[in-house]
């Protein structure tokens, strides 16, 4: 049960490193608007995923308990959009274009970061079906409700202490060059994550 908890846990925060729209948000906060409005941005975006979990594990609760077609089919369902994300991650060579220089408007606020963040997040399709792939792995395994809360709120805040971090460096000229070097490398290890996860789903 804890290997899978560190499987999920790591799949997760590799989805995190690389980089996304919520990334792509962050830096163009950041480096338009100051780390004021970038630190509230990270806490909506935490707040989005915190919600969306909720959402997925409210709607995994609505199915039997003894799981039947219905359930089978999520997995697969689920099991196929890991597989491909992963083989999309592992294929990846994409390059980052990043802006070398700031031009902060120090007019930005933090409660309007926070609704930023909060909007462009919840609006990501991706992410319930994200946390319903990542959720349906636990539940497979009789992960009890205790585990399972566990698991949103260390997720909660992996996402937040991430972005929170990733403010602070996207800030700085020399980090943003070592992300344009690093991000087929990232790409690659989320793939693989992702590739074991839905390899899991799949054959479970």
């Amino acid at each position: 049960m804890f290997a899978l908890f560190l499987l999920v846990a790591s799949t997760h925060f590799a989805a995190l490193l690389s980089p996304g729209p919520d990334f792509f948000l962050l830096i163009r906060t950041v480096l338009l608007k100051g780390r004021r409005q970038a630190d509230g941005c990270a806490a909506g975006i935490a707040l989005a995923n915190l919600l969306s979990m909720l959402l997925v594990l409210l709607a995994l609760s609505l199915l039997p308990a003894e799981g039947g077609w219905l359930w089978r089919g999520l997995q697969v369902a689920g099991a196929g959009y890991f597989l491909w994300i992963g083989w999309q991650g592992l294929r990846s060579n994409r390059q980052l274009q990043l802006p070398h220089d700031a031009r902060v408007d120090t007019r930005g606020t933090w409660f309007k970061g926070l609704g930023e963040g909060l909007l462009a997040s919840s609006l990501n399709p991706k992410l319930p079906i994200f946390y319903a792939g990542l959720f349906g792995v636990l539940r497979e395994a009789a992960m009890p409700a205790w585990g399972l809360a566990l698991s949103m709120l260390w997720m909660t805040l992996a996402v937040l202490g991430w972005d929170l971090a990733l403010v602070r460096l996207l800030g700085r000229a020399h980090w943003r060059a070592w992300l344009q070097r690093r991000v087929v490398w990232l790409d690659k290890l989320c793939g693989g994550l992702l590739l074991a996860l839905g390899l899991w789903l799949l054959l479970g």
